[in-house]
């Protein structure tokens, strides 16, 4: 490759803008500081000698007149066949301080020349052995799937939990990409993925809080790489976790400001549905296989119609909305089955058992609401004899929907479950015939299969 420099004349807040004395180096090189070795992307062209480049890494003792060389005409991953069981930065360098051979450079952005097709049909139903997903929003391989809610509700846990689930009942590999969450909830997550065996059929990618906002921009794209690889170069079906997306709409808020363009609602910038179409329209099918992706959505101040919240929706093909009301009950997973929803539910998708069940449930919830402030304000004996009894069901449905988790059992000493949703489909058709009208709620709470109940 032609060695291609130029001279820093201004840094600022993380953006560099360099001199080319000749030729210009393309939209998405890679630059690197000759002193610092700071590593930055081109991302516009100012004038025809001067290119605007955000920082890829810290830029820290950057200075200007420093001088910087063009190292790659296309920013890229190193992707090999060895990457699952590893933890990786945006540039596929392992950070969980083993030495990674092999690997070979794949760029993050799509080239036009992928073999994946938007057109291909989603795939066959996934049991995650989690009831009230199973139940009222359930997967289908290569969905995509946003898990909404605020802080502290548990997003992480239940993403971890899939993690766990899929890898425990599927023949597919994992992909998790960790944007601008903590590190230290990176550490746990490899921890734990580490106890329960799933460690060796996952990828990690981080770019967490600490890291430059350019980094935490891209890293879903060297996530998304990554998993285009095990599709069509390995094979596999694959499972995309990400955690957050929202936190990638808030990392291009942040470069779009220090970029000084303008911003439109709320201050995110003008290009956020561009720049979430930019890594969500890479999440599909290829020719054999699948790309099937879970993500954590965090709501700011719970409300979902915040400008990020409703760019992500957009996407998706089922949503699961955890909610701080459920969570306050002790209901975990604090699922709003009301406002959750799946394009999967469907009589033709899941079968007649399965959604007439499903219906059912919903009817018994809504009605339920339209309760709750009379039980709250007079008591359920003021209800007609009808309405208690659907009352009481909805109790006994919100407790058996609940079940302890395969990743939490340090934490409440219940060893976790997986429940097929066939013994799922039988505890909520037997409750909602009256078979529990009598028994105790927390006989059903956080068990398992109805048969559990003595």
């Amino acid at each position: 490759m032609k060695k291609i420099k130029g001279t820093i004349t201004t840094i600022k807040g993380g953006v560099a803008e360099i001199v080319f004395e000749g030729e210009m180096p393309p939209v998405h090189s890679l630059l690197e500081s000759g002193r610092s070795k700071a590593l930055f992307e081109v991302v516009e062209r100012k004038d025809f000698r001067t290119a605007r480049a955000i920082a890829l890494s810290s830029a820290a003792g950057v200075e200007r007149g420093e001088e910087v060389s063009v190292i790659s005409e296309k920013v890229s991953t190193l992707i090999g066949k060895n990457i699952l069981g590893r933890m990786f930065d945006l540039f596929g360098r392992p950070i969980d301080g083993k030495p990674f051979k092999g690997g070979k450079p794949f760029p993050l952005y799509e080239d036009g020349n992928s073999s994946a097709d938007a057109s291909v049909p989603a795939g066959k139903m996934l049991e995650t052995g989690i009831k009230v997903i199973d139940l009222l929003s359930p997967f289908r391989s290569g969905d995509k799937i946003g898990l909404f809610g605020g802080a502290g509700v548990g997003k992480t846990v239940l993403v971890t939990e899939l993690i766990h689930n899929i890898a425990l009942k599927e023949k597919g590999c994992s992909v998790f990409a960790g944007i601008g969450e903590r590190i230290r909830e990176g550490n746990d997550l490899y921890l734990t993925l580490k106890k329960h065996k799933v460690l060796e059929n996952t990828a990690l990618y981080f770019g967490e809080m600490d890291k430059s906002p350019g980094a935490r921009t891209r890293i879903g794209l060297a996530a998304v790489t990554a998993a285009e690889f095990l599709r069509d170069e390995m094979d596999k079906d694959v499972f995309l976790f990400i955690d957050n997306v929202f936190r990638y709409a808030m990392a291009g808020m942040e470069v779009g400001a220090i970029l000084g363009k303008s911003p439109s609602e709320l201050g995110y910038q003008a290009t956020l549905d561009h720049d979430m179409a930019l890594l969500q329209e890479r999440i599909r099918a290829g020719k054999n296989n699948s790309i099937t992706s879970l993500q954590a959505v965090y709501v700011p101040a719970d409300d979902l119609t915040d400008p990020a919240v409703v760019a992500i929706f957009s996407h998706l093909d089922a949503s699961l909305v955890l909610s701080r009301d459920v969570a306050a009950k002790g209901i975990y997973p604090a699922v709003d089955v009301l406002r959750s929803n799946s394009s999967g539910l469907d009589k033709e998708i899941v079968g007649e058992r399965h959604f007439k069940t499903a219906s059912a449930v919903r009817a018994v919830f809504r009605k339920y609401q339209d309760l709750f402030h009379i039980i709250a304000i007079l008591g359920i004996d003021e209800l007609s004899r009808a309405d208690r009894i659907t009352a009481k069901r909805a109790e006994r449905l919100q407790r058996f929907l609940t079940q302890p988790l395969f990743v939490t059992e340090a934490f409440n000493d219940k060893k976790g479950v997986y429940v097929p949703i066939e013994k799922t489909l039988e505890g909520c058709e037997r409750i909602l015939s009256g078979d529990f009208d009598d028994t105790e709620l927390e006989k059903l709470y956080m068990i398992g299969e109805i048969g559990e109940v003595k």
